[in-house]
C-alpha cells in the first residue's frame, strides 16, 4: 500500500499549433529546463526522504508533455525509473485514479498528470486547496485506507522564462 503519494503538473506546455491535438503538446524548450534546473525538480525532490527516493514509482499521464515532465522527474531522481502511463491520469477520472491507488503496492508513487484534476485530488485526498503552476508538486502522506492523507509538503513550480 502506498505511504506516500506525490501528484505533480507538468511543466509549461507549447500552445496548440495547427492541426495539433492537445495530446500531442509537448514542453516548451525554456519550460523543460526549467524542470531540469537546480531551481526545478532538484530542489523539490531534495525534500524527498531517502527511503521514498530509492522506493518510487512513478505514473504519468500518457500525453507528451506529461510523459516529458515524468522523464525530468526520472533524471532527477538518478534516472533509474520507468515511467508506467496511467490513462486516468489523462482523463482525469478521479475515482478510477483513486481505485488505482488503493491497490497498488508502492511505497511512493509519483503521478504525472494535468490541471484540474491534480489540483482536485490534493482537495480530495487532503481537504487542502492548492493552485499548482507548471512543474508544482504536493505530497501526501496517505492514510492506511489509501483515500485520504495530509499534506506534507508543497512545492510551486520554477519561473519559466519566455
Amino acid at each position: 500500500m502506498i505511504k506516500k503519494l506525490i501528484l505533480i503538473r507538468h511543466g509549461k506546455a507549447e500552445p496548440i499549433g495547427p492541426g495539433q491535438s492537445d495530446f500531442d503538446r509537448g514542453l516548451t524548450g525554456p519550460g523543460r529546463a526549467a524542470l531540469s534546473s537546480v531551481d526545478g525538480f532538484m530542489r523539490s525532490f531534495y525534500l524527498l526522504d531517502a527511503h521514498s527516493s530509492s522506493h518510487a514509482t512513478l505514473w504519468s499521464s500518457p500525453a507528451v508533455r506529461a510523459m516529458q515532465t515524468a522523464e525530468e522527474v526520472d533524471r532527477a531522481l538518478g534516472g533509474w525509473l520507468t515511467t508506467v502511463p496511467v490513462d486516468s491520469l489523462w482523463e482525469q477520472d478521479e475515482a478510477a485514479f483513486a481505485d488505482q491507488l488503493a491497490q497498488t503496492d508502492a511505497d511512493c508513487l509519483i503521478a504525472v498528470g494535468h490541471i484540474p484534476f491534480m489540483e482536485r485530488m490534493v482537495e480530495r485526498l487532503t481537504g487542502v486547496k492548492l493552485a499548482l503552476k507548471p512543474g508544482g508538486m504536493a505530497t501526501v502522506g496517505l492514510d492506511a485506507d489509501g483515500r485520504s492523507g495530509t499534506l506534507e509538503w508543497f512545492v510551486q513550480g520554477p519561473e519559466v522564462e519566455d
